[in-house]
Parts: structure tokens; sequence; C-alpha cells
């Protein structure tokens, strides 16, 4: 007798309509524990408290995060469960085939058009939750990153453990670094799905080709890697991270219309094991150092709980930084710019705005006059 499922599959459905998502609720509600969400950017904070999400209906046109920028912040989620969910547009007939083309190349898995009968929007329910949940099952089976051929997360923390265990035990040295390729969502979003998994492919073989025997690697998010090194301390770890760095640096993407070369930043961990931490937190500093490593100009190297002493001067924002940062602010996305960047930003903007205060200003003394 076979297995019976009792919980139902949970499925986010993101439209600005609420006539809309109230006939998907009506068509789906008796089989699936549904979503909802009238915006991409309520939707992304929907899916990053919820890892049971097992497929993402959302439509193309909406305030705030549209349909396509959902997908993007969904195929390059740093949570490999996110970045790999099954992810239907809800189309209308006004949309062009040129659109529908882009979105899917930009990673859709599929389309359903308005109006839409409740047997399109079941059928598709119902093959991609089923395949959602093949896919998470079979990952858990064999421990692989389908992709890469090395570790997944899950099998990551499962040796990570004993490899941390069996080190504390014999007080042996061990660390673990977390790689993440820079710029990868602009990567994706300029070249396309077949560029971006070229790359994250080539990297982990690259990975695999440097590697000890004993160590264990792992693809832990879309183009975030992690490395246990057994019997190395700092002075060896970092070596290691210099190793990667100048094999990875060797490599040359060619898009067709230009060859690219990636570049990584990279945090790590040489933890004292008479101190009582477990795995999961030594995992969680590491990757600490890797958001700092992320957020700083002049290290894309760091150590967990070293000390950087980096100076507000070593920041250099080029003119290059301005144009682009009001770029973003001319199309709204000014929540891109880096923090780094904004001060240089405002200090550029000031004379500007001082000058239109005084306009308006003026404008007002004439109307009152």
């Amino acid at each position: 007798m076979s297995e019976q499922v009792t919980e139902k599959p949970e499925i986010l459905v993101v439209d600005d309509s609420k006539v809309i998502r109230l006939a998907v609720k009506k068509m789906l509600v008796g089989d699936y524990k549904l979503h909802f969400a009238e915006d991409g950017q309520v939707a992304w904070e929907i899916l990053q408290k919820n890892n049971a999400i097992s497929v993402v209906f959302t439509d193309l046109n909406m305030p705030n995060l549209n349909g396509m920028e959902l997908l993007s912040y969904i195929r390059c989620a740093d949570n490999e469960h996110i970045a790999d969910l099954p992810v239907i547009i809800i189309t209308g007939h006004e949309d062009s085939e040129s659109i529908k083309q882009e979105v899917f190349d930009a990673g859709a898995t599929d389309f359903i058009t308005k109006p839409f009968e409740s047997i399109d929007l079941l059928s598709r329910a119902k093959a991609y939750a089923r395949l959602s949940r093949k896919v998470v099952e079979l990952e858990k089976k064999t421990g692989y990153d389908e992709l890469t051929g090395l570790y997944n997360a899950s099998s990551l923390e499962q040796h990570g453990i004993k490899a941390f265990s069996f080190a504390s035990r014999h007080k042996l040295s061990i660390s673990l670094a977390l790689f993440e390729i820079t710029g990868f969502e602009e990567y994706f979003l300029n070249h396309g799905k077949s560029i971006a998994q070229n790359i994250i492919a080539a990297v982990g073989k690259r990975m695999l080709e440097v590697m000890r025997e004993e160590d264990i690697a792992a693809r832990t998010g879309v183009a975030k890697y992690a490395l246990v090194l057994p019997m190395t301390d700092k002075t060896q770890t970092e070596i290691v991270i210099n190793r990667v760095r100048e094999s990875i640096n060797k490599l040359v993407f060619d898009t067709g219309k230009e060859k690219i070369r990636i570049s990584f930043v990279a945090g790590y961990i040489v933890p004292d094991l008479t101190e009582e931490n477990n795995f999961k937190d030594i995992l969680e500093q590491a990757d600490d150092a890797l958001q700092q490593a992320t957020n700083l100009l002049t290290e894309n190297i760091v150590c967990y709980g070293e000390e950087l002493e980096i100076e507000a001067s070593a920041v250099v924002v080029t003119e290059q930084d301005i144009e682009q940062a009001f770029l973003y602010i001319m199309d709204g996305d000014f929540y891109k710019i880096p923090e780094q960047h904004i001060a240089a930003v405002f200090e550029r903007l000031s004379p500007f705005m001082q000058y239109a205060e005084e306009a308006v200003n003026n404008e007002q003394l004439i109307v009152n006059s």
C-alpha cells in the first residue's frame, strides 16, 4: 500500500487583481494551501519566510516589484529551494510573443493566459507541485547538486558535522570557507539562463579540480559554494582560497556578444573547537564573514573574528558608479544603489536639491504676491 501524503502542497499566487486572486482561490482552495500577494515585494517576503511553498504563479504587470523582477529575485536567491521553484507566469492576451520569450529566457517555467479555465490552472498546479516535491525528495536521497556535481546544502551539513566532530575529538585544526560569485544577478539578467548555468557549473568543476581528497565541497546557493578543509589552519586556508581564485580567474565565458570573466568574495572561519559551538553556528559565522567581504570594497577575503581597519577614504566611488546610481533613481530602483555609494550620490545631488528648493520658494513668493 502506498504512503499517503496528508499535507496539502503550498502555492503562492501573485497578482494585483483582487478578481484574479479570488478566481484562483475558488479553483484551487480544495486541494492546496494557498498564499496570496498583491505585488512582487510582498511575494518575495513570503517566500523568504516559508520554505514549504512548491509553486509560484505570478502576473507580469504589478506595482512595487513586477513579475519579471520577482522572477529574477527567485532565480538568483541564495536559498536553493527558492531558486529552483517552478514559476508559472500569468499573461494577458496583450502580452506579445517577444515578451513571453524574454520571460522564458529569464527562467520562467511555464505560462498561463488570462482568462484561464479551472482545468488549465489545476493541471499546472498539480504537475509542478508534484515535480517540486519529487525534486526535493530526490536531492535529499542523492545528496548531490545536479548542476555542479558538488554536495548540496543538506549533505554539507551532514558531512560537516562529522568532520568538525572528528577534528574536535582529536584536537585537529579545521576550517570552513564560503565563496560567492560577485555580480551574478547581472550576469543572469544581461546574458540569460544558459550563460548563468555555465558559470555555476564551471566554478563547481574548478573547485573539484583544486580540492584535496579529504576536503568537502558543496553548492549551498545559486552562486554560493562551501569548502570544509580538515587539518587546515588559517594560513593554509588562505592558500586554498587563493588557489581557487587563481583557477577561477582563468575562466572566460563567451556570451556571443562579449567575453566575460568572473570574480568572487570569500568568508572563512578557523574555529576554536574548545568552545561549545556546533556546525550550524560555524556555518553562520562563516556566512557573516562572507557578507562582510561582500559589503567591503577593499577586502574580498575576510576571516571571521578578524578586526579590519578600513578608512573611510578607502571607499572610492567612480563617475561610472554615480552615473549608474542616477539611472537607478530615474527608473525608481534607488534601493539598488550600494550603501557605500549613497553619501557620494547625495553630495553630488546636493547643489541641485538646493537650487530646486530655492526655485520652488521663489515660485511660491511670486504666486503669493
